[in-house]
């Protein structure tokens, strides 16, 4: 018999044939033991081996154990039958029951298929059903109980649970009342409970994927509006429905099958809305029923409010905590035909051109696009060939845009403004209208993006030394001139711009330690990372302006960075450069590594010691100055160059005979500022101070000059006004 039709990990029973086979089975054990007992007896009165009685013994307890097993299996069957609970499989040979081949996945399975029950009468209101799911638990939930349950339920039954769950609890918000807190405790429970079972029930390769016919069907329900015949934005659609779930699964993670198959047509989806909605978001089940905070997971008190939410959001954070291939398989899918009708997307471009220029406005509306920023950094942030890739895809499609928002204008970067009258002559009215903060409308993916560009910040580095030499892309695919728009952009968050800056510190501090360490020329070092910071600090302020407040914020920050030390951080003997290669994957994980571990000094240290203990700075530009000099004390002392018997008798320096720099981080404020006094005149730090002055004006200067108005003219850099 052919069993093509059976899915993996389960088998085919015909109740009669598998009653009659248990029956032999457990006639048969006790019927072996006996066997056994008789033929031992004979062997051992002749004086024989007794091995074939025992071998005999072996197999009857065998069969006892499997005779046990039947009558589970069997009793188990007949009852799935009764029920009505197994699928039923007729073919030219028989009838059979489609059940999974283990026994705990049986119970596992018979009990998500009896729940789909429970989960129809609790959103009818049926208080013995509510109260029967509040016993079950989302870590209870297997897999074989999640392929029950969606099984049972169907797709489109599936969909409609979380509208009807939550139309009562939404009454209860709308007019609040006793038990309010409890009744979308117990909604948020119920709700889980179908998300997780959902994300364990799709996954590939495992006995309880329900098959690629069930995500087409579910891709089918999520199109469809309830009640029939409505369209959005009335009504509610399957996938409004079906984002709730996704944020109900919690950390529980989704394949990369189901995210690309299911999240690929909920983006088509959306695509053909805009002829519809224009740049109004399509909400989710919260934000459509006003239900507030009522859904959050982490919710205690329940606030109501009528905040605009965004169905994709939900999608595109399900990805991100799904993983870097999870989130790759939906930034990077490419729609093929034939489509059936009304699948098709809307747009012509990449799904991430799309997402990120196409749909801008409509994120505006919303979250500013941190959800998008959280899936591009789970999907682009590793050092693989296609994160890489996807990461300067991004930067690229970030970088046309900025440059349409921003302008030169009386020789100062300014925002493109975007008045009626203006629009008018770009046919643009609607944006002069709904997008007033056109610039600012991806706000919320800048933190994510300041984080993939740390996690490729030599890449960037390529970028400004190729810059040097030719105004042509390299293998990015980025010019100078791109990264200094993507920077004006990234820059304008002030905790991007800090965890760019903390980035450039740790990647300076392994280039420096390396140069020390290799004798090389310490000028050449410095002169690189130099313009980086130069391409930093321009970027952000042409980016804010002549914001006083926000420059002020800077420099203070950067007086942290100097009073708190952080240029004296030791690399650690995980991270001595000397046992990393100087390019490649190891380069750029050491470096992210560093820039935890700067992250984690600052916060402490500024927490321990508010109080500046070092001279402070006057300007950002002195402020790198003064961290260059740090870095290079630290790797000198760090690597036994400042020993010697010049040390005798030093506060800062180790007794005995052959006196040594004591570890830094155990100096005192006072041991510490004596020996950055007497280092700064053992090695001349004046010297490196020029160094990178220069080289930070050059950085500036270039980026200052990639900003040009429409006949040619550069923007004055910020420092020379």
């Amino acid at each position: 018999m052919g069993d093509a039709w059976l899915d993996p990990g389960t088998c085919g029973v015909k109740l009669a044939e598998f009653e009659h086979m248990t029956q032999q089975m457990t006639q048969a054990a006790p019927k072996l033991a006996e066997l056994a007992d008789q033929l031992w007896q004979a062997l051992n009165a002749a004086k024989v081996s007794t091995a074939p009685a025992m071998e005999i013994k072996r197999i009857a307890a065998w069969a006892d154990r499997a005779a046990s097993d039947l009558r589970r299996r069997n009793q188990l069957a007949h009852d799935l039958d009764r029920q009505k609970l197994a699928m039923v499989v007729c073919r030219q040979d028989g009838t059979y029951l489609k059940l999974p081949d283990r026994y705990t996945d049986q119970v596992g399975y018979a009990a998500g298929r009896r729940s789909a029950d429970l989960f129809r009468r609790a959103a009818s209101g049926d208080p013995a059903a509510r109260a029967a799911l509040r016993r079950l638990h989302p870590q209870d939930i297997t897999p074989m109980f999640a392929k029950g349950l969606l099984e049972a339920l169907g797709p489109e039954a599936l969909l409609k649970l979380p509208m009807d769950l939550t139309a009562p609890l939404a009454a209860d918000v709308r007019q609040p009342r006793d038990g309010l807190d409890a009744h979308a405790a117990e909604t948020r429970a119920a709700l889980a409970l179908l998300g997780r079972s959902l994300a364990l029930a799709t996954r590939p390769d495992t006995r309880a994927y329900l098959g690629d016919d069930y995500l087409r069907a579910l891709t089918a329900a999520g199109r469809e509006n309830f009640p029939p015949l409505s369209t959005p934005p009335n009504g509610t659609s399957g996938y409004q429905s079906l984002s709730t779930l996704l944020t109900a699964a919690g950390d529980t993670r989704f394949s990369a099958h189901f995210i690309e198959v299911v999240g690929s047509d909920m983006i088509a989806y959306d695509s053909r809305l805009r002829k519809t909605l224009g740049q109004e978001p399509l909400p989710t089940l919260t934000g459509k029923a006003g239900l507030g905070n009522a859904l959050d997971p982490t919710t205690t008190k329940v606030v109501p409010g009528d905040r605009k939410t965004d169905f994709l959001a939900p999608l595109l954070t399900a990805a991100a905590l799904s993983g870097k291939e999870t989130s790759q398989a939906l930034l990077t899918h490419v729609y093929m035909g034939p489509f059936e009708k009304g699948t098709e997307p809307a747009f012509r471009g990449s799904t991430l051109q799309y997402l990120l220029h196409d749909r801008r406005p409509v994120w505006g509306a919303t979250d500013h696009g941190a959800a998008l920023g959280g899936t591009i950094q789970s999907a682009a942030t590793a050092q693989d060939p296609e994160s890489t890739r996807l990461a300067f895809a991004v930067a690229k499609i970030l970088a046309a845009d900025t440059r349409k928002n921003f302008e030169v204008k009386d020789g100062k970067l300014r925002i493109r403004e975007r008045g009626p009258f203006d629009s008018l002559r770009h046919g643009q009215v609607s944006d002069a209208i709904s997008r007033p903060k056109h610039y600012d409308e991806l706000s919320g993916l800048r933190p994510a993006m300041a984080t993939v560009l740390v996690a490729h910040l030599e890449k960037l580095h390529d970028i400004v030394r190729l810059d040097g030499y030719t105004d042509k892309p390299g293998s990015t695919g980025m010019t100078g001139e791109d990264l200094d728009y993507l920077l004006v952009d990234v820059t304008r968050d002030a905790g991007a711009y800090e965890h760019l800056l903390l980035g450039q510190i740790a990647h300076s501090k392994l280039v420096i330690d390396r140069a020390i360490v290799k004798n090389a020329d310490l000028s050449n070092a410095i002169a690189g990372e130099g313009w980086m910071f130069g391409h930093l600090l321009e970027a952000r302020h042409q980016s804010v302006g002549a914001e006083e407040g926000r420059l002020a914020e800077d420099l203070d920050r950067m007086r942290k960075y100097v009073g708190a030390g952080l240029g004296l951080v030791p690399i650690g003997t995980t991270l001595v450069a000397e046992h990393v290669p100087a390019v490649g994957k190891p380069y750029e994980a050491t470096m992210l590594q560093l820039t935890g571990k700067l992250t984690d000094v600052i916060a402490k240290r500024l927490a321990d010691k508010p109080d500046q203990k070092i001279l402070a700075p006057t300007t950002e530009t002195e402020g790198v100055e003064r961290l260059f000099s740090q870095m290079v004390v630290s790797s000198m002392a760090s690597h036994g160059r400042l020993d010697g018997p010049g040390l005798a008798g030093k506060s800062f320096a180790t007794k005995g005979p052959d006196p040594k720099i004591r570890p830094i981080e155990s100096l005192s404020d006072v041991e510490l500022e004596k020996f950055l006094h007497w280092a700064g005149n053992r090695l001349n730090l004046g010297d490196i101070s020029d160094d990178v002055q220069k080289s930070m004006r050059n950085g500036r200067e270039k980026t200052a000059g990639h900003y040009k108005s429409s006949d040619g003219k550069s923007v004055t850099p910020s420092s020379q006004r």
